[in-house]
């Protein structure tokens, strides 16, 4: 269920979700109190961050309340089994061998982009404009990027995913298939930010 207001953000339908997410933590919480944080992170990553990721390449946050309020649902799974003296926020993401959600959203925007360039048949294919200049260095499928006079349309997927995608390096776009190109995809976001 989407939800959109009059101005036409993303705010309501990111607190519904949020809202959502909280009630299932929240049972998990109840149901498992006494938990190791790994084997939590699991239960987080099966019940909770499939709900605050369905769909987001439509209605990804702009706003930074509504990133914090996102966010803020991760900070409170991470905090559950440590109890009250807990590590720092990315100390515990790194002990349950979790990513920001921010990094999964830019993942996940990767993810259908590939999706849309590599498959011919592809109904959103046409919406990404191919940079077709034979000077630049790089893959095939370097993204030209698109100027638009409303912040709608300039945070729209094809805008937001153009640093990310052109910065790829050619292997992880040439991929043969969805699951190389993830397991690409997380080696090499591993190995910069390491």
């Amino acid at each position: 269920m989407e939800l959109i207001n009059q101005e036409l953000t993303w705010s309501d339908h990111i607190a519904h979700t949020v809202k959502k997410a909280n009630s299932v933590l929240f049972l998990l919480g109840k149901a498992f109190s006494r938990i190791h944080p790994v084997a939590f992170s699991k239960l987080y990553k099966t019940f909770v961050r499939p709900i605050l990721e369905f769909g987001n390449s439509i209605w990804t946050p702009v706003l930074q309340r509504d990133i914090h309020l996102l966010e803020s649902v991760q900070r409170k799974a991470t905090r559950r089994p440590f109890g009250r003296v807990r590590p720092q926020y990315h100390e515990r993401l790194s002990l349950m061998q979790l990513t920001t959600l921010s990094d999964r959203r830019i993942r996940g925007d990767l993810i259908t982009t590939f999706q849309a360039l590599t498959n011919p048949i592809s109904p959103i294919r046409q919406l990404y404009m191919i940079n077709l200049d034979p000077r630049l260095r790089g893959h095939k499928f370097k993204l030209q990027k698109q100027k638009f006079d409303t912040t709608p349309r300039q945070v729209f997927l094809t805008n937001r995913v153009f640093n990310s995608w052109n910065m790829l390096p050619i292997e992880v776009i040439q991929s043969q298939s969805l699951q190389v190109f993830k397991k690409r995809y997380d080696h090499y976001r591993a190995q910069t930010t390491q």
